[in-house]
């Protein structure tokens, strides 16, 4: 099912021929796109002219008059028409609009709405003109097709979306642009970003090895510092002597900057407190040989196993945060001696404790993450040698 919408005027010097000719070049225009039903939008002026002339010439072409008023105030008419394009547009398969007849507001109107409900055809008639009128027998339909300014209203929603880390969203749009919009230069132009959401998407789930594969392929110098950073990562995981804990703390500051960056907070501070325990982690497994899951209970002091309550037959036990620290204290280590008198922190690892996300009812206040954001940074600097340019290449970049 088809419909065309076209405007209907009366000419600069309304008279009995130029609202003949005007009616005769309008009619050309419907026989052409020839639809199921064509709308007239048009004033009282012309209804009561050149419409009376046209409805007679092109039936049993159905039509319906859209009545407007105010013709020279462009919002009047937009408000006057969107609801009944609306309507249109959602009834029929296909949808034309011929801007070629009435005053400068109709025909502005009439292409701002075709283009935000997606008509599938804009229309002009051109040709020798006389008092603002297409002369008879020099009428040529000018079928202009609106994807690229659709195209350009989702890029820039897509765009937006991705410098929010709206990843899945922004591959929604792009997916759908990809899919309905043949032209190559338009193609050519959102690949690299649709790409780029995609790694990103994957990255920001911790999905290194599929976030590489895809983002190694796009060639963005900005790009560089990721590339380094994931596959310097991947490297490391794939050695046995390989330290993955300074990308994954890196990694984990960033990804809680994002949550941060929507207002999650509470997602933003559950990233942080598993940083600051995968900082001890890592203090414990380079300058002690211990890891946390699987403890070897002889390399702890007897009077820790004595504190924590630990059976003199049990050969091993997994540490979490605080006992962490606490074996790094024991053992003499700076940064368990920090931890050990840090009030300021074990406040506000306590907020997390309680907060909704992990066993309390608590939400977390912008405040908390901030400060607890300073407190990482404090403890991953203390601990990872070149942190700073870990954070900066395993940053997301924007678009735009």
């Amino acid at each position: 099912m088809k419909a065309l919408i076209i405007s209907v005027g009366t000419g600069i010097k309304p008279s009995g021929r130029t609202i003949e000719n005007l009616a005769e070049a309008i009619t050309k225009s419907i026989r052409h796109h020839n639809p199921h039903k064509v709308y007239l939008v048009a004033t009282k002026e012309s209804i009561e002219t050149t419409v009376q002339k046209i409805i007679p010439k092109i039936k049993p072409i159905e039509s319906e008059i859209i009545r407007i008023e105010s013709p020279d105030n462009i919002q009047t008419i937009y408000e006057n028409l969107r609801s009944k394009i609306k309507e249109i547009r959602e009834k029929y398969d296909t949808l034309t609009v011929d801007y070629t007849s009435g005053t400068k507001a109709m025909t502005a109107a009439l292409t701002i709405l075709a283009t935000i409900f997606g008509a599938d055809e804009l229309s002009y008639i051109t040709g020798k003109r006389n008092a603002g009128i297409i002369q008879p027998g020099t009428e040529q339909i000018v079928p202009i097709r609106p994807y690229f300014i659709l195209a350009e209203q989702k890029i820039k929603e897509a765009t937006q979306l991705f410098n929010r880390n709206q990843f899945p969203a922004t591959i929604t749009i792009l997916q759908q642009i990809k899919e309905t919009i043949k032209d190559s230069d338009i193609i050519d132009r959102i690949m690299p970003l649709l790409d780029l959401a995609k790694a990103y998407e994957q990255w920001d789930k911790f999905y290194h090895e599929k976030a590489y594969k895809i983002i190694k392929r796009i060639k963005i110098p900005e790009l560089s510092g990721n590339k380094q950073f994931l596959g310097t990562l991947i490297s490391n995981l794939e050695k046995t002597d390989g330290e993955p804990e300074p990308y994954y703390i890196a990694d984990l500051i960033n990804n809680a900057e994002r949550r941060s960056e929507e207002s999650k907070y509470d997602d933003a501070v559950a990233r942080l407190y598993r940083t600051i325990e995968l900082i001890a982690q890592y203090k414990l497994r380079k300058n002690y040989g211990i890891n946390t899951s699987n403890v070897d209970v002889k390399k702890i002091p007897k009077e820790l196993l004595q504190e924590w309550g630990i059976p003199q037959d049990q050969k091993t036990i997994k540490l979490g945060l605080n006992n962490s620290y606490e074996l790094l204290n024991a053992l003499g280590d700076a940064l368990g001696r920090q931890y050990q008198n840090d009030k300021k922190l074990k406040d506000l690892l306590s907020k997390r404790n309680t907060s909704i996300l992990a066993h309390g009812q608590t939400p977390i206040a912008k405040q908390t993450y901030i400060q607890l954001h300073k407190k990482t940074l404090e403890y991953a600097n203390a601990t990872v040698r070149n942190l700073e340019q870990l954070i900066k290449n395993s940053k997301f970049i924007k678009w735009g």
